[in-house]
């Protein structure tokens, strides 16, 4: 049983009342959720739930006022943290040491995600580059991480990943398919433009909500309302992701799970 699934540590009114906490600090320190007070011409109680979509050029607006975002001095927000994919990969078991390769559209200066885990990025077809010889010039370092250890995890769209493949045949592979929450029933990590990592599929079959790291709460309309509880910068609270799940309990592990449809 993975950290990320075990109940170890798990309290339903402990996960709410960390839920609340991100509320209280959203309201009283970031630019967007303040401004949802204004519109409101009240205090909230809780945050307009907002799809992933209705955030893009906000970055900016989701940093605390004491911590404004600047783009020309630091990177993107949006990149996603490592301990997301590392409590992803824990959740379905992935080989503790295999190096990890995740298909992304653009570089990242990342070289491992924690000790003995080393990672590469393996750049998509449709990544931004100046030609399709730079582009296999820039996955070479992540194939020979991949090479050297003769096994590797690679992370991805399915037809992303398939890409890839040929040149991993000699290498003990295990893909894991990524993909929104629309189309969750067949893939073994979530992940969203916005929230980065927040579910992965278990040995039990069940998709679990990554609940150290993320709350979930079911919207009016039926969509889910997903905070990342441990980011600091971009400050996401009730964020829409893309598909529609209800929120419901493992039967095996007692944990927050997400049932989705094919």
């Amino acid at each position: 049983m993975s950290a990320s699934t075990s109940a170890a540590g798990f309290s339903p009114a402990g996960w709410e009342r960390s839920y609340r906490r991100a509320v209280r600090s959203a309201f009283a320190r970031v630019p967007f959720y303040r401004d949802q007070w204004v519109r409101a011409g009240r205090a909230l109680d809780t945050p307009v739930p907002t799809p992933c979509a209705d955030l893009e050029g906000q970055a900016h607006r989701l940093c605390p006022f004491t911590e404004p975002y600047d783009a020309g001095a630091e990177p993107s927000l949006w990149i996603g943290a490592a301990a997301e994919l590392r409590a992803a990969l824990s959740t379905v078991g992935a080989a503790r040491r295999a190096p990890v390769l995740e298909v992304r559209r653009a570089v990242l200066d990342r070289r491992a995600l924690g000790p003995f885990r080393d990672y590469g990025v393996l750049l998509a077809a449709d990544a931004k580059v100046r030609h399709e010889r730079r582009r296999q010039e820039l996955n070479e370092p992540a194939l020979r991480l991949a090479t050297a250890a003769g096994r590797a995890i690679v992370v991805g769209e399915r037809a992303a990943v398939a890409e890839f493949l040929p040149a991993l045949s000699g290498v003990e592979t295990r893909v894991l398919e990524r993909a929104g929450l629309d189309g969750a029933a067949r893939s073994e990590v979530v992940h969203d433009r916005c929230l980065g990592y927040y579910a992965a599929r278990a040995r039990c079959g069940h998709l679990h909500l990554l609940w150290r790291r993320f709350h979930a709460r079911p919207t009016d309309d039926g969509a889910l309302a997903v905070t990342a509880l441990r980011r600091r910068r971009p400050v996401l609270v009730d964020v829409v992701p893309d598909g529609l799940a209800t929120l419901g309990r493992c039967p095996v592990h007692h944990t927050p799970v997400l049932g989705v449809t094919p």
